[in-house]
């Protein structure tokens, strides 16, 4: 963790950077309210803000906030690879950390019982029932897993730019 703080120091010092994470962050949140919105018919974000409840709304807001993150790392690391001129082959090993995360974010939803319904209705009833009911579990993994990207990210930020 202490990598992650190293890197958020040195990247924030930037208040481009900053308002950037703010406004991603922020964009973040509100489409992960919208998308159930939009695919639920007759919800709205009041009804969807109080489906989630207070525990749902934090475990959002961490995602948005680890996502932004994440988003805030990876476009400062190509800034710096653009300058160093590094190859090709570590874009690629970069950005592949960030699918990851998205993939745990788009697993994050699972926190309301509708948007798992409308997002993995495939899955069956079987799957959206076992996915309803380990919702706040398969949220959790989600953290983890960007967490864990932003860890790795930040290992490679602190070896690309000296700044450890």
């Amino acid at each position: 963790m202490r990598e992650i703080f190293l890197v958020c120091r040195t990247i924030f010092v930037d208040s481009k950077y900053v308002l950037f994470f703010l406004l991603v962050s922020i964009g973040m949140f509100w489409l992960f309210l919208a998308i159930p919105v939009k695919s639920v018919p007759g919800n709205s974000f009041i009804f969807q803000l109080s489906l989630l409840g207070t525990q749902g709304i934090v475990f959002l807001g961490l995602l948005s906030i680890l996502t932004s993150l994440s988003l805030v790392f990876h476009v400062y690391a190509l800034k710096q690879r653009r300058s160093l001129r590094t190859g090709v082959s570590l874009v690629g090993s970069g950005s592949t950390g960030f699918l990851s995360g998205a993939i745990a974010t788009i697993f994050g939803t699972a926190t309301c019982a509708y948007c798992v319904s409308a997002f993995f209705g495939f899955l069956g009833i079987g799957g959206v029932l076992f996915l309803i009911q380990y919702r706040m579990y398969i949220v959790s993994v989600a953290i983890i897993l960007m967490l864990f990207s932003l860890y790795f990210t930040a290992r490679r930020l602190l070896h690309l730019c000296n700044c450890g």
